[in-house]
């Protein structure tokens, strides 16, 4: 005891050592810093200081970070957007020169001169090159200069005109005069060499003519043969009629959009929109016209998905099934437009997580009804997804409940008020009309239902579904024979009539047909 009172003197004494007894007493803790100012301290609360402090400085250290790896992305994308504007301006130009010199009378290839205008007039090939193709090519600081001069077409021999471009985004100040050159009479193999050239040119474009006839006489009679969507119909996925139709609805005035004076971002690691950054993890599907990955930002889960088409279909469609949604935990969403392509973003809602909806964990029964609830919110807004697979469908968890499930693709998806009145006008339903299972002035929402069949059969067996015909319609060969199969003990009827009643739907509306297969499939839960 008399040890520790000697302890207690000394931290409120201060901190320096005291002699006493012939023993040097140390104290364990600096009297300045528990008692700073005239408020008292404990060691606890010197500790969370000192961690507040350190959290404090990294968070410091991270915001420091990102913001000079925003300033090097945005100067990289600074370059690549003028390399790209060179680029194209480049291509333009030589795709202008060649149009204009293709409707002119062609000479022969030995009459074609390129000299370089750094040149003296005296070091140039003699000849009389100026009365054909005149090229010269001028480097300068800022691009290439390009300068075509040609015999005019209406008047073959006559005075010759100068088609004249600057290949750069930046064209100088001052402007080169065009000159005007007389005809000097041609040589008789230069005479020979015209003659010839434009013989050929004209051969060439009779035949090109003829061909052209006979390409749109057959390309009619296939037309014939082979109609298009409602026998000739417009195409309801074509981007034009997609593009007229988010005019009227003026999609760019809707919360989340974002429109984008740039090209598509490359997606690497980490992904920066709008002033958010979004990490990347992985990739989960890539199509020739779009891709998706998973990934986050500092709060949230998010999915991704880049189209390669400008027009923010995918939005629009999910927009307006959450408008018509009775349940609120479909994710939020945002798309951002650019120049050559957009990105949608789903972001999770607060308190959830997102998972494919082949990796879910939960029974199929519960996921069978979630799709079924998906495919009867879809039809009861007049809404058709046309493509249901398990690629493209995820799920939304509340720590171990399974919510809801919703697709992030809606490439093939069509509005049935856009005069779609059966499934011949689904690109996506052909190989069923094909193999016979659907006929084609079938209505639209049968395709829905078998991409359903198609999806939970995935989901059961871990296989594509097989089709097969007997005498009470269509079936998948798994669930043909009359006797139980060991998979499925007790419940092996129940699937038998989800299946037929999925895929003999003709006749029947297809909210009914849904509304009674997810009832069917809820007695399994109890």
């Amino acid at each position: 005891m008399a040890e520790l009172h000697v302890n207690t003197q000394s931290a409120q004494s201060g901190a320096g050592p005291e002699e006493k007894g012939g023993a040097r007493q140390v104290s364990e803790y600096c009297k300045d810093l528990l008692t700073r100012g005239r408020e008292e301290l404990s060691l606890e609360e010197l500790r969370a200081e000192r961690y507040f402090l350190q959290r404090q400085r990294n968070v410091e250290e991270r915001l420091k970070s990102l913001t000079e790896m925003k300033e090097l992305l945005s100067h990289e994308l600074e370059e690549k957007k003028k390399l790209l504007l060179l680029r194209t301006s480049q291509q333009q130009v030589l795709h202008e020169a060649s149009s204009q010199t293709s409707d002119s009378c062609r000479p022969a290839v030995s009459s074609f001169q390129i000299y370089d205008e750094s040149q003296s007039t005296a070091a140039r090939p003699a000849g009389n090159f100026d009365l054909l193709y005149d090229v010269s090519l001028q480097p300068d600081d800022t691009g290439l200069s390009l300068k075509i001069q040609f015999p005019r077409p209406d008047c073959p021999g006559g005075t010759t005109g100068d088609l004249k471009t600057l290949v750069d985004p930046h064209p100088s100040s001052s402007p080169h005069e065009p000159g005007s050159y007389t005809t000097n009479n041609l040589s008789p193999i230069h005479e020979t060499t015209v003659e010839a050239g434009t013989w050929n040119l004209l051969e060439d474009q009779r035949q090109d003519k003829n061909q052209n006839q006979d390409q749109s006489q057959d390309q009619k009679q296939q037309e014939e043969i082979e109609p298009g969507p409602a026998g000739g119909g417009v195409d309801p996925c074509d981007p034009e009629v997609r593009q007229r139709l988010l005019d009227v609805c003026d999609v760019t005035s809707s919360p989340g959009f974002h429109c984008e004076s740039r090209s598509l971002p490359p997606v690497s690691s980490f992904l920066q929109l709008g002033g958010d950054v979004y990490h990347i993890y992985s990739r989960v599907l890539d199509e020739e016209m779009f891709s998706i990955y998973k990934g986050a930002t500092y709060d949230d889960n998010v999915l991704v998905k880049v189209d390669r088409c400008r027009i923010p279909w995918d939005f629009h469609q999910f927009c307006r099934l959450k408008k018509n949604s009775s349940v609120n935990s479909l994710p939020l969403i945002s798309c951002f437009l650019f120049l050559d392509g957009c990105i949608t973003v789903y972001t999770c809602p607060p308190d959830h997580m997102f998972t494919e909806l082949t990796e879910c964990e939960d029974s199929a029964v519960r996921k069978s009804l979630l799709l079924l609830q998906l495919v009867l919110e879809l039809h009861s807004c007049r809404l058709l997804h046309a493509a249901l697979r398990p690629s493209i469908l995820f799920a939304t968890y509340r720590g171990l409940n399974l919510e809801r499930v919703f697709p992030v693709d809606w490439s093939s998806s069509v509005d049935v008020q856009q005069d779609v009145t059966s499934v011949q006008q689904l690109s996506s339903a052909h190989s069923y009309i094909t193999v016979g299972l659907l006929e084609p002035t079938s209505p639209p929402q049968l395709a829905d239902l078998v991409g359903v069949a198609e999806t939970v059969h995935l989901l059961l067996t871990n296989s594509r579904m097989v089709l097969v015909k007997d005498d009470d319609g269509w079936t998948v060969e798994q669930f043909s024979q009359d006797e139980s199969c060991n998979m499925f003990p007790g419940t092996w009827k129940t699937w038998r009539r989800f299946f037929r009643s999925l895929l003999n739907a003709s006749g029947r509306c297809s909210m009914s047909v849904l509304s009674d297969v997810a009832e069917q499939l809820s007695v399994l839960l109890k």
